[in-house]
Formats: C-alpha cells, structure tokens, sequence
C-alpha cells in the first residue's frame, strides 16, 4: 500500500458540493486533494436549479458559460393548492437575479470538477474510499482507497464528506435524523419532443399535484427534451404496486391524471429508460467533529420540491471552504469555526425543511403558502409574490451565506421566521 503526502484537505465527492468546496479552498491557496469513486461525466438526477447558487457560481467564474451553455429557468408554474388554475411565480420578484438554469447535470458537474482542477485541486476519479483512518484519540486523519488497481493511503488536516448519501466518510461518525414525512420514491424519464408552458412561462419548472397523490415535475432540460418525474411517498406507492403494478405504470398513471404535464408532453414519446430511486429526507445530527466535516447530500438532504439540493450543498461549500481556512490558518479557532459552520448551515436547512413540509399539504388556499413564505423571508407584508419568490429561490439566505464569517459573533438571520 502506497503511502502519498500530507494534504491540508481532502474531499471525498466530487459533485457539486466536493467540487466546490475544494475549488474554493484550492482558490485560497490551500493544497487539496479530491477523490470521486465514478469517472465523469457521469448521469445524475437534480437538473433544476434556483437563483441562490448565482453567488457562488460567480466566485467560481463559470457565469458567461453557464449562460451559454444551459436552459435559463425564469421561474416556477405551480399547479399546487385548492385553488384549479395554475400560477406563477418568477425569480425577478425576489430581486437581484432574473434567472438560473435547467442543467444537464452530467455536463454541470463536469464544468464543476473541471473548474477544481483548473484552481489547482488534485482530482482523482475511479478512487473508491475503503476505510477511515483515525488517530489514537479517534481524530479523522485520512482515508485509505482504490485507485487504479492499487491501494492507497493519504493523509490530510482535515478530511470533507462530500459523498453524498452515501455518506462514506461520516456514516459511522455521526447521527443521522430521517424525516419520515418525507420518505418518498421518485420516478422519471425524459421526453421529447414537448410543448413548452404556454403565456410566456417557456423557462419555468412545472411543479404539479395529483390527485392521487404526490406531485409532477417537469423540466426543460434542453430545447427538444422534457424530465418529467413523480414523486411519491413510499407507503403510496407500496399500496399502488400491491396489486403486481410496475412503479413505471403508477408514474404513467400520475402524468395521465395531471392538468399540465400530460398536455406538454402530448405527442411525444419517451426517449429514455425510466428511472427510480428512493429520495428519503434526512440531515445528520453533527456536522463536523475531529479532523473531519460533511457538506451537501452527505450533510443532509430535503425532498426536491424547490430544486435546492444544488443550492444547499453550494451555499454549504461556501461556507465550508472559509471555515475551514480560517481553521487552517490558526488551529486555535478551529472549533468556532466547524461549529459556526454547523449552526448557520443547520439553521438554513431546517429553515427550508419547515417551508417543505408546510408546503407538502396541497389543500391549502394560495394566500397561505404566499404568507408562510412572506413570514419565513422577513420581506414586507404586501410583497407576498416577492417573499414567496425569496423563500424558494434562497435569496433570503443569501447574506447568511456570503458574509458568512467563520470567526464572528454577529446574529444570525436565517431561521428567525
């Protein structure tokens, strides 16, 4: 077994959040090494993304490219609530950004890892994690793993689990909560061609209930193709399947029992195997503790219903990178560091977890979800559109996100609905 140098960080994960979170350290001069178990580009769920990630984007200097390159997302077109008619609402209403983007996410996190290198982060694909190395007083101060055939050791001042729910590094370091509200099953495929939402809502998400429970996304991923996904709580889906139905029928029996989503796609055809995966919400009870820290998926993750898993582990990235600079730069400030990153990265999961949940119920009048939302965004009360469009595009975040400063005192905003 090999042995290799010191790093100050090693990643374990390279999708957004690995990705990230060692770019930036790379680009504050930290030596960084990331380990990502698949060679990319690799296919992956979660191709929506919200406006909060503009700010981190930027730092990367990836915005021109993913203008270029991507579907802009204008906004969202909700069939949600007790109310039959569709609604809208738009990104610009928050203020500061007019649009992200509909991303083929193979490609997205590629540009990502790319970006990691180009800073100066050491990559290395097709390199499985096989064991956590600890000291004598169980400090996390390495991993071993496969890479090429060979076995290898590194060692690191601190070790990142960007690994997503897989949570390699951290699943027998640190407690995890799930939310069994939120156990659900996703179902998906892509179609093509499709009709765009009509009255000037081309760029938007559809996010749709069914009435048999559940609710529809569908996703503008190109020009010509449509992801179109269900998801459904797994005890509804046990009882639909119970009678020898495939998980593929009680899907097609959503889109056929929707308002939008079988109207956008009427007259074209599936173009791609349909695909499942369990999509249980859950966040883990530390999410640091010696030599290591958890960011992203692996840290926690909520029920897609907003598209913010990008954004939370990014927005987690971010504040993971100067954490643990700051920690690196003095050792003595480590601890306040890691747990002002815990405190403000929790706070705005649970925050965006209460809103989910609130949201879950679909019987409700628009106004209420309007007014939960305008409370939870601390924007005035007759601006309900402009909070709703804050909430779920995690603008109202922002500041706890890109002033987060690792060392300071000052009170939080985040979580003060």
């Amino acid at each position: 077994m090999s042995e290799t140098k010191q790093y100050d960080v090693l990643v374990v994960g390279g999708g957004p959040a690995g990705s990230t979170t060692a770019a930036l350290l790379a680009k504050a001069g930290r030596d960084v090494l990331l380990l990502e178990r698949e060679r990319f580009p690799r296919y992956h769920i979660g191709e929506s993304l919200i406006t909060g990630v503009t700010p981190v984007m930027d730092a990367l200097g990836l915005i021109d490219e993913l203008d270029a390159r991507f579907q802009w997302k204008y906004g969202v077109t909700l069939v949600w609530g007790s109310e039959p008619e569709p609604w809208r609402i738009s990104f610009g209403q928050a203020g500061l950004y007019d649009h992200s983007w509909h991303v083929v996410r193979s490609e997205f996190d590629q540009l990502l890892l790319n970006k990691a290198r180009e800073l100066g982060v050491e990559v290395r694909e097709e390199a499985q994690v096989t064991e956590v190395l600890t000291g004598e007083n169980g400090e996390v101060r390495g991993v071993a793993y496969k890479h090429g055939g060979e076995k290898h050791r590194v060692a690191a001042r601190f070790v990142v689990d960007a690994s997503g729910q897989s949570r390699a590094v951290s699943r027998n370091l640190a407690d995890v909560s799930w939310q069994n509200d939120l156990r659900n099953v996703a179902v998906w495929s892509y179609f093509s061609p499709y009709k765009p939402l009509p009255d000037g809502n081309q760029g938007d998400i559809l996010v749709e209930s069914v009435k048999g429970g559940g609710w529809l996304w569908g996703i503008p991923v190109t020009g010509e193709k449509l992801s179109l996904g269900h998801v459904l709580p797994v005890d509804q889906m046990t009882a639909k399947t119970a009678d020898g139905r495939s998980q593929q029928q009680v899907f097609e029996d959503a889109v056929a029992a929707s308002e939008v989503a079988q109207w956008m796609i009427a007259g074209g055809e599936r173009v791609d195997a349909v695909r499942t995966i369990r999509d249980w919400s859950h966040v883990c009870e530390q999410f640091h503790g010696p030599g290591w820290l958890t960011v992203g998926d692996a840290a926690g993750f909520i029920d897609p219903l907003f598209s913010q898993g990008v954004w939370l582990g990014t927005s987690g990235a971010w504040m993971a990178a100067r954490a643990l600079d700051a920690a690196l730069e003095n050792p003595a400030d480590t601890a306040r560091a890691l747990d002002r990153y815990q405190t403000v990265y929790r706070q705005l999961f649970d925050e965006f977890l209460s809103f989910v949940r609130f949201f879950y119920d679909p019987t409700r009048i628009r106004k209420m979800y309007m007014e939960r939302a305008q409370q939870m965004a601390r924007v005035p009360r007759d601006n309900l559109q402009g909070g709703f469009a804050s909430m779920i595009s995690g603008i109202q975040a922002l500041p706890d996100v890109t002033g987060f400063d690792p060392l300071g005192t000052e009170s939080l905003q985040v979580g003060r609905a």
